[in-house]
């Protein structure tokens, strides 16, 4: 007879954590080696560029970064969204030194891997509207934040052409 174990909420929340810090530790130095030019090619003007990728997954470790705080302190924190396009484009990604956005990401999510392991589980059931249809959970969130992460360095990794890259559906 065999049994599984269910993992309780703080395990699932260190769990994701030790998701996201591996995915960082394994992407930075595949990152590093792209270089400055090849990061900033742009072919199409309505596709981002890699470093404009890098730069909307700052930007989601920002927006997540507050609603993983805030969701803490209330039980609906209501709407939390961003407009990702204004974002990517009033940050003029594409000039920023390419090694420095990198770091920028990378340490930025492993402070978000240390919030995630810290979380207080009973708030994991706190919602906030993240315009995807309907209230979600900061478990939610959490999970989908990683996701999210690694399909964006899924499409930089890919090197297929930018017409091609696979959409994120939430």
């Amino acid at each position: 007879m065999s049994y599984e174990r269910v993992l309780t909420e703080k395990e699932i929340m260190l769990t994701v954590a030790q998701h996201l810090r591996e995915a960082i530790h394994a992407a930075k130095p595949h990152l590093l080696a792209i270089t400055e030019n090849r990061a900033s090619e742009k072919p199409y003007p309505d596709k981002w560029s890699i470093k404009e990728i890098l730069g909307h997954l700052v930007d989601s470790a920002s927006n997540n970064h507050q609603r993983i705080v805030r969701m803490q302190e209330s039980g609906n924190i209501g709407k939390f969204s961003y407009e990702q396009i204004h974002w990517v484009t009033s940050q003029h990604y594409r000039s920023e030194k390419w090694d420095d956005l990198v770091n920028l990401w990378y340490f930025y999510n492993k402070h978000l891997a240390h919030i995630i392991e810290h979380i207080d589980p009973q708030s994991l059931n706190n919602v906030c509207d993240v315009d995807y249809g309907k209230p979600v959970t900061l478990q939610f969130v959490v999970g989908d934040y990683v996701k999210h992460l690694q399909h964006h360095l899924d499409q930089i990794f890919s090197n297929a052409d930018p017409r091609e890259r696979v959409k994120w559906i939430a």
